[in-house]
Order: C-alpha cells, then sequence, then structure tokens
C-alpha cells in the first residue's frame, strides 16, 4: 500500500496535515499526518469530510458533468463543499465552506464554537431532534415517538405528513 487518505470534519491544513480546531472534540492543533505516517509507516493525505464528499460527487456522482458545483451536507454538523472550473475550492485560509458557523439567529442558541445562533445549531442532526424533542414535551402532537426522536424517525414522519415533523425540517429548510 503506497498510501492512504484520511477524511475528518473540522478546521484543518491539508498541505500540513494538521487539524486546527474540532471543537466539537476538543481537539486543537493536532498533527494528525505526523501521527499515522509515524505508527503506520506510509504516506498520508488529509481532507476535509464535506469537501471530501464533493469531490467524489463531482469525479463519480451527480455532478460529474458539471465544472461548478456546491454540495451542503446537514448531519453532526452543517457544511459545504464547493468545486469550481473542476477543482475543489479551499480559499485562502482553508475555511470555505464553513456555512454552519454562519450566525443566521442573533438570539438563537450558543453554538459548540461559542457563538450564537449559528445555522449549525438550526440544521444539524442533533439540534433537529432536539427542537422535535423540545415540542413534544410541550405538548405538540407528533406521529414521532418521545422515546424515539432520532433524524430517521424524524424524516419518516415528515414524508408521512406529520405535520411537526414536516414543520421542523421546512423550518431548517428556511435557513
Amino acid at each position: 500500500v503506497g498510501g492512504r487518505w484520511v477524511v475528518r470534519a473540522g478546521l484543518g491544513e491539508p498541505e500540513g496535515g494538521v487539524v486546527r480546531c474540532r471543537a466539537d472534540v476538543g481537539v486543537e492543533g493536532w498533527g494528525l499526518v505526523e501521527a499515522l505516517e509515524k505508527r503506520f509507516h506510509v504516506t498520508c493525505f488529509v481532507g476535509h469530510d464535506i469537501r471530501s464528499l464533493a469531490l467524489a460527487e463531482h469525479y463519480f456522482g451527480a455532478s460529474q458533468d458539471c465544472e461548478d458545483s456546491i454540495l451542503v451536507r446537514v448531519h453532526r454538523g452543517t457544511g459545504a463543499g464547493i468545486i469550481s472550473n473542476g477543482r475543489i475550492f479551499i480559499g485562502r485560509n482553508g475555511n470555505v465552506g464553513e456555512i454552519g458557523h454562519i450566525q443566521v439567529e442573533p438570539l438563537g442558541e450558543r453554538c459548540h464554537c461559542g457563538n450564537f445562533g449559528c445555522l449549525e445549531t438550526i440544521a444539524a442532526n442533533a439540534a433537529i431532534e432536539q427542537r422535535v424533542l423540545n415540542l413534544l414535551k410541550q405538548g405538540y402532537q407528533s406521529r414521532v415517538p418521545l422515546d424515539d426522536c432520532t433524524i430517521k424517525t424524524i424524516c419518516k414522519a415528515a414524508n408521512r405528513g406529520d405535520s411537526l415533523a414536516s414543520e421542523v425540517i421546512e423550518h431548517v429548510g428556511r435557513h
């Protein structure tokens, strides 16, 4: 095996293989590539998870016939991978696509980054689950059971016409 490619979330420096910041797990300035190369004795490269997904879509998926595309992903967090002129766009500081930390509700919930009302406090799986759970506890009616308030259950309920689940998903979409 000639090398390994590691895909990770958080801000990093692809050239040096250093994870600059993963606030959700308390990692800062971690020399990931150096640690992996020392441990496994192979050449390693590190890539951002959402940028890597956008690149995979560009090479093998729905956007392979497009020179310019944006992939937005809502999962543990919220981010975007941008392809411009057929190449992944990283930007000078390496933080292009970090849309999860754009403030969309100044009086919103505190984000793990320390700011208030970031998109990620609304449009991430945990935020969606928490919003539905809070509404259920307040007495709103839904097909989503209180003891199974997962993103999978919420999406299934929304697809079946559940008004609470649909409204929460639409709320995310409006942001």
